[in-house]
């Protein structure tokens, strides 16, 4: 392929990353598969783009919302006490959350807004996250490279997972809630 149109291609996965992580890492395997790239290039341009994409989250909730946790408004919606249990919890179990956030669908960014937050150490975030975005794409180029694009289905198929996951999940919360305030509510005798 010519210079300048493999330049455009991963120019156009590294920004996609950072939009819509699936299709691009995808697309990404699917032209490395086709010989379209090299399979590093592509590779390196999703990695590349998932970990600055990471990172910017990060920072601007690490620079920007932590006064907002400071103002009348966030001290009024959380107490001070509540933010640095919470910001110790995230601190000891924060990487290991971040990294397998990648396997959870929906979880990543709520979890790197959370890191700025908590004002995760920049360099530990960068590490784990590192660590997090070779792993994800490791696993998923190396599905595509064993087989193929029949493996679309397959990646497809943890959406639904996701979706039959919250809704049980959900339900079993709701079940649960309604069950300790019915052992809550005082029972009155039978007469």
């Amino acid at each position: 392929m010519h210079e300048p149109a493999s330049i455009a291609i991963l120019t156009g996965l590294f920004f996609t990353v950072m939009l819509s992580e699936d299709s691009a890492i995808v697309s990404g395997a699917l032209l490395a598969l086709n010989g379209v790239v090299p399979a590093w290039q592509a590779f390196l341009a999703c990695f590349l783009g998932m970990w600055s994409s990471d990172f910017t989250i990060y920072l601007l909730v690490k620079t920007g919302g932590s006064r907002a946790l400071d103002s009348r408004w966030g001290r009024a919606l959380v107490s001070r006490e509540k933010v640095d249990l919470a910001s110790g919890w995230f601190t000891r179990f924060g990487g290991f959350a971040l990294i397998f956030s990648r396997l959870v669908l929906g979880t990543r960014t709520a979890l790197l807004v959370v890191s700025g937050l908590m004002r995760y150490p920049t360099r530990r975030f960068l590490a784990v996250t590192c660590v997090g975005a070779l792993g994800w794409l490791l696993v998923i180029f190396s599905l595509f490279t064993v087989f193929g694009p029949a493996f679309l289905a397959v990646f497809g198929l943890r959406w639904i997972i996701a979706l039959v996951a919250l809704i049980s999940g959900g339900g079993a919360t709701v079940f649960m809630i309604f069950r300790r305030r019915k052992e809550r509510t005082p029972q009155s005798p039978p007469a």
